[in-house]
């Protein structure tokens, strides 16, 4: 799947970071739902959900239908 762009992954059992950074594997992908994965809800509950999964995922350009916005982009506007 290396030209996948869009991941629906939703309502999942996916509870670990390991099994969430394989994703990281996938060069285009850019826009990931991941709501309702208990990995998601544990750390939306802990307000760190986008921080933390778009660490592990750079290149995520949406997340959960949220557009991913990079400090360091913020910096330079």
């Amino acid at each position: 799947m290396p030209k996948l762009k869009i991941l629906y992954m939703s309502n999942n059992l996916v509870k670990d970071w390991a099994e969430f950074v394989k994703l990281a594997e996938l060069p285009c992908l850019e826009d990931l739902v991941f709501v309702g994965n208990l990995l998601e809800e544990k750390h939306s509950a802990e307000g760190n959900w986008i921080e933390e999964a778009t660490k592990k995922m750079p290149k995520l350009k949406k997340l959960d239908g949220t557009p991913v916005v990079k400090e360091d982009e913020e910096e330079d506007n």
